[in-house]
């Protein structure tokens, strides 16, 4: 099988974050993980360079994100650049444009049409690279042209230092770093000489991945919430007012807000309600920040990371009726102040669908047609 074949499946285990939601396991159980092969390593592992950070998917889709650091006055705009390609060769870059404040705040209205690339440093008084950027999009970033894409990006690997202005006036920073070398490790991901997999390895580890899950919808919270989610905080803190959603025909979910971060009950209809953590692969307990439904209905768990909850890990999970199951895996160590939407994807699935009833085979056999849509 060919390296082109890689968007149609998705990793089952390479995600650092297990596919469901469960129960705290007991130390020093469970089976040992296995050991990820050594090429869907390398499409995990996240490289820097300077300012840049290169991040592959599951189906070794590639993104590069660059934004500069905070500065530590706090006054300036950044801009964060997103280039990413598809995985079939020959796939175009494309690049979306992003200004934010120090705090992560969109920082612009509309940009006008007299913006541009401009060098800095030695290059000062090179011929600057119009925009080019089409209409904000729902995230609050601007889409690149095509043939401005290109050009930005030719521009920003040969000059030392770039920025954004409007022909009177510094606009916005630009990142700095080697791109050129990310993008030659992108194409070498993407495009290795070989397979790099064995059909045993591409067997156990990659799948299509269908799945029927259903959304959640929020319901009013009784005055008094179960004693366990009550008693959810530590040190004898009391949450605010939880919240609760009916996340299927059998199953409603308690969040409660604590102030050493959100805690997860789900509770089965006529049954008391149960603490869910957030394991790994390896059967790790991960601590998430905040839990809550997005505007899917879906929910969303942050990880962070080193207590920052400007870098961490991002999740999406879908209800299958009997589990939690990843949808969607952010991934973004360097803590710089992003908006989570602008984070590099690590995992998502080529083939999942939501349906509004539940399945009746469990969400593992073939997925109907009607009534169902992509995320």
């Amino acid at each position: 099988m060919e390296p082109a074949t890689l968007p149609s499946v998705s990793l089952t285990c390479a995600a650092l974050i297990a596919t469901i939601l469960a129960p705290a396991p007991a130390q020093g159980q469970g089976p040992e993980p296995a050991v990820m092969p050594r090429y869907l390593r390398e499409i995990d592992r996240a490289v820097n360079a300077g300012d840049w950070t290169l991040q592959c998917d599951s189906g070794a889709d590639c993104e590069i994100i660059g934004v500069v650091t905070p500065p530590r006055d706090h006054v300036g705009v950044r801009t964060v650049v997103m280039i990413g390609r598809k995985h079939p060769r020959g796939a175009p870059l494309s690049m979306r444009l992003a200004f934010l404040d120090s705090t992560g705040a969109l920082a612009v209205h509309e940009p006008e049409g007299r913006w541009r690339l401009i060098p800095r440093g030695r290059l000062r008084g090179r011929a600057a690279v119009p925009l080019g950027l089409g209409p904000r999009e729902a995230d609050g970033a601007f889409r690149a042209s095509p043939e401005a894409a290109a050009a930005i990006i030719a521009a920003v690997q040969t000059w030392p230092g770039a920025a954004i202005d409007n022909g009177e006036r510094v606009i916005a920073r630009m990142p700095r770093g080697n791109l050129g070398r990310l993008l030659a490790r992108m194409e070498r991901l993407q495009h290795p000489g070989k397979d790099p997999l064995t059909p045993a390895e591409r067997a156990q580890w990659l799948r299509e991945y269908h799945q029927v899950t259903l959304r959640g919808q929020a319901e009013e919270a009784p005055d008094m919430a179960p004693d366990a989610v009550e008693n959810a905080c530590s040190g004898r803190a009391l949450p605010n007012r939880p919240f609760l959603f009916r996340i299927g025909p059998q199953h409603r979910m308690w969040i409660a807000e604590c102030p050493e971060g959100n805690r997860i009950f789900l509770q089965p209809d006529n049954a008391e309600p149960v603490l869910f953590e957030l394991s790994d692969n390896a059967g790790a307990v991960r601590q998430h920040d905040y839990a809550g439904f997005d505007g899917d209905s879906l929910l969303v768990l942050q990880l962070p990371d080193k207590e920052r909850i400007d870098c961490g890990h991002w999740v999406k999970f879908g209800w299958t009726g009997s589990a939690f199951a990843m949808i969607l895996h952010r991934r973004y160590k360097r803590c710089r102040m992003v908006p989570y939407d602008y984070w590099p994807r690590v995992w998502s699935p080529s083939s999942w669908r939501y349906a509004g009833q539940t399945p009746s085979d469990g969400g593992s056999g073939s997925v109907p047609g009607e009534g169902l849509h992509e995320p």
